[in-house]
């Protein structure tokens, strides 16, 4: 039980107020939540890029694929988190 409200205070503290201060912050509440959102895609872009690598070299090519779409994903994510448009067009 403890574990589960260590777990939801984790998961508030790094993507719920980032989140909430990126939609609704100014200055430097806005740049700070940037920041971090930005650290937490990086490290998700890692995690799957690495198993998605391991994942394919291990002959299961769906599930490697799948993880490589999701790293992209999070990488065109921080491209709107800081530019504030959809697609690099």
């Amino acid at each position: 039980m403890r574990v589960s409200y260590l777990i939801g205070t984790i998961i508030l503290l790094v993507i719920v107020l980032p989140l909430i201060g990126l939609v609704l912050g100014t200055g430097s509440i806005r740049t700070i939540a940037q920041i971090i959102l930005t650290i937490v895609l990086a490290l998700a872009i890692g995690a799957t890029g690495v198993f998605g690598y391991i994942c394919i070299k291990a002959q299961a090519r769906k599930w490697g694929v799948g993880l490589i779409l999701v790293a992209i994903i999070c990488l065109l994510l921080i491209f709107v988190i800081w530019t504030g448009k959809i697609l690099p067009l």
